[in-house]
């Protein structure tokens, strides 16, 4: 399956549980914790697209890996399961130097040299992984508990970013791209300060995407297609953000964007 196909993929399987109100970022995760998937056998963290599609499958584990690395590690696939796809890129390739003759430089120990040349056409892969939960002999699942007070990293994070906060008494939560400012009820006006923190991050999601940092369109008018694009993009930076710092994450009160 080549890229476009498999993001076509991604994306139908999204915009059905969308319908259904069982999209990742449809769903709660208590504060405390973090459930974004990564693979325990070498400590890589799924990034972009494979993020959502991974949350999407529905398993409660975090752990993903490949056929040929559950083996590995002494694990086997169950009979029968199905794997789950994801992409990996590749930017820069290993290749040998040669002399001005086009023959390989030897090193001292007689092996040819080699240097990483940066892609000038960057490669995309598919490999298909597996989760925890369809295999046998892989250990429980380590702990969810963050090591860290989740509601400093919160406000670690948005001193690191520094964005321009105004907080009046309302019920209104926006970011305003004339005046590249974001503005909120009082903090004292939400229900907890994870129920904060988690606003918050949803109209950090859309102040990336000022001209002076992603440059987005962010002209589009309420209820266009523009508009409900850039509304999934600061959902679901609001829920993956929220996961990383253990902030939690409550749909309820997400419920407009998600319309």
């Amino acid at each position: 399956m080549n890229n476009d196909a498999f993001v076509k993929n991604v994306a139908s399987r999204l915009i059905e549980q969308i319908r259904n109100g069982t999209a990742p970022w449809q769903k709660p995760w208590r504060p405390g914790t973090s459930f974004l998937p990564f693979n325990p056998t070498n400590g890589t963290r799924y990034k972009g697209i494979n993020v959502v599609n991974l949350l999407s499958r529905g398993y409660s584990d975090s752990r993903w890996m490949t056929y040929r690395q559950a083996q590995t590690n002494g694990y086997q696939v169950r009979r029968g399961e199905k794997g789950t796809q994801v992409q990996y890129w590749r930017f820069d390739e290993e290749r040998k130097i040669k002399d001005s003759n086009g023959r390989p430089v030897i090193d001292a120990n007689g092996e040819p040299r080699t240097e990483n040349v940066r892609l000038e056409r960057p490669q995309v892969f598919i490999a298909y992984v597996f989760n925890a939960e369809q295999i046998e002999g892989v250990p429980p699942a380590p702990s969810r508990e963050c090591p860290w007070n989740p509601l400093e990293k919160a406000e670690q994070l948005i001193e690191a970013a520094n964005p321009e906060l105004h907080h009046a008494a309302g019920d209104r939560a926006f970011y305003r791209p004339s005046t590249d400012s974001i503005h909120l009820p009082l903090k004292e006006q939400f229900p907890s300060a994870e129920n904060y923190y988690s606003t918050l991050l949803h109209e950090v999601g859309h102040w990336t995407g000022h001209a002076t940092r992603l440059s987005r369109d962010l002209s589009d008018p309420f209820g266009s297609i523009g508009y409900a694009r850039e509304e999934l993009r600061a959902e679901i930076a609001s829920m993956i953000i929220g996961s990383e710092l253990g902030i939690g994450y409550d749909p309820d009160q997400h419920a407009a964007y998600a319309a």
